[in-house]
């Protein structure tokens, strides 16, 4: 009876951890496999069409807010816009939103990480980096504002998520 319990045991736990992470889909990055936070992405033409930098309509501006890195690659960044969640970011993926000029304030949060914020004075584009750094013991969040040609750098290489703005 013994044996068959730990038979048993041993079954349940080899299943347990065969079975993916709720919320994440096949990946990957640096030629490693592994799973990733899954988020809605766009199809290529709209993606092509925010990797190309297209001017907004008249009277607005793009945000483009980039999760260049693969750290932390299981975990959701959540995107705020003046306080509304706008978007979910995953590892190498990017968001373009559509904004009126003025101050906005950003705030990109993720799960057991504090938030990284900034104030972005919208005029016809502007481009956000949005980083995780993993420490020994710590993982540490950061933004900053890059430039287009930074932003064209990068760019390619991401997804397009979509954002709750569409």
């Amino acid at each position: 009876m013994g044996k068959c319990l730990c038979v048993a045991g041993l079954a349940l736990l080899a299943s347990a951890c065969a079975t993916p992470a709720p919320d994440t889909v096949a990946c990957t990055i640096l030629q490693q496999s592994g799973r990733c936070a899954a988020v809605p992405v766009h199809d290529d033409a709209h993606e092509d069409e925010a990797r190309r930098q297209v001017a907004a309509p008249e009277g607005f501006g793009y945000l483009y807010v980039a999760r260049p890195y693969a750290q932390q690659r299981s975990v959701k960044a959540r995107v705020y816009l003046d306080g509304a969640l706008v978007a979910e970011l995953g590892p190498q993926s990017f968001a373009r939103l559509k904004l009126r000029p003025g101050l906005h304030a950003v705030e990109v949060a993720a799960d057991g990480v504090a938030a990284a914020r900034a104030t972005v004075d919208m005029k016809a584009e502007a481009y956000l980096e949005y980083r995780l750094a993993e420490r020994f013991f710590a993982t540490q969040s950061g933004m900053s504002e890059v430039d287009r040609a930074r932003a064209a750098a990068l760019l390619p290489r991401l997804d397009l998520v979509v954002s709750r703005q569409e």
